[in-house]
């Protein structure tokens, strides 16, 4: 068994990491001074300078392998790729898929989910679901945060109709105009629920609820459904 070495004195008065820091923090705070300087007389324009991105209002652009936000794929006529296969809600560790089959109107395909949604404060973004679907239907590249704020549990509930609304604007818009809508309607969203000027909003009312992104259909609340004892749930 490998034992704990103990600290050196260097160590044990922490000075060395403290001064490692502050080294650190003043390289960045000279090299942008001499840069900016620099950039106002028209020299090393080349060299760009640490920026401090204003979080939420700026966001910068994710990875390509970013999980987030879900989105349904659509196929050519329009219809939901997903054939209700259950295989995306046995994969969730978290429960938060909920989906109810139907037959579908393609004689092509047994299956389609005549409910599909998602409980995005249960969901923890591993990306199980997008790794079991057999057929693509399910992907996590919208690049965008799921929201953050809402009124009740309900809203933060995604729909079948505003996850194929997301792919329908990547199409359209591409991967910038899928972000460019979802944020705009996150700050719609922010707008109404902290704006002070409407302190009724504060008390929900049907009246004052936000617009979606998309304007699904009403569905009942979520219900609390433990997979690995309803065989029946699968």
């Amino acid at each position: 068994m490998k034992r704990r070495e103990e600290m050196t004195f260097w160590e044990k008065i922490y000075l060395p990491e403290i001064l490692k820091g502050l080294a650190i923090t003043s390289y960045h705070l000279t090299r942008n001074l001499v840069l900016n300087t620099a950039h106002l007389f028209g020299l090393a324009k080349a060299r760009q300078a640490y920026t401090t991105v204003q979080y939420p209002e700026d966001r910068k652009h994710y990875p390509d392998h970013f999980r987030g936000s879900h989105r349904l794929t659509i196929r050519e006529n329009g219809a939901v790729r997903c054939t209700a296969c259950y295989l995306c809600a046995t994969a969730c560790p978290a429960q938060c898929i909920y989906i109810e089959a139907g037959e579908s109107p393609d004689p092509q395909v047994e299956k389609f989910p005549v409910r599909y949604e998602i409980d995005t404060l249960r969901c923890i973004y591993c990306g199980l679901c997008v790794e079991a679907c057999p057929c693509d239907a399910i992907r996590m590249d919208t690049y965008v945060h799921p929201r953050i704020w809402g009124f009740d549990r309900q809203d933060f509930v995604e729909t079948k109709e505003m996850l194929m609304h997301r792919s329908r604007v990547l199409a359209e818009k591409g991967r910038d105009g899928n972000m460019q809508e979802m944020l705009a309607w996150y700050r719609e969203q922010e707008a109404q629920v902290y704006n002070p000027q409407r302190p009724e909003l504060k008390t929900y009312t049907e009246r004052d609820r936000p617009k979606h992104y998309a304007d699904p259909e009403p569905s009942p609340e979520l219900p609390a459904l433990d997979r690995r004892q309803d065989p029946s749930a699968r």
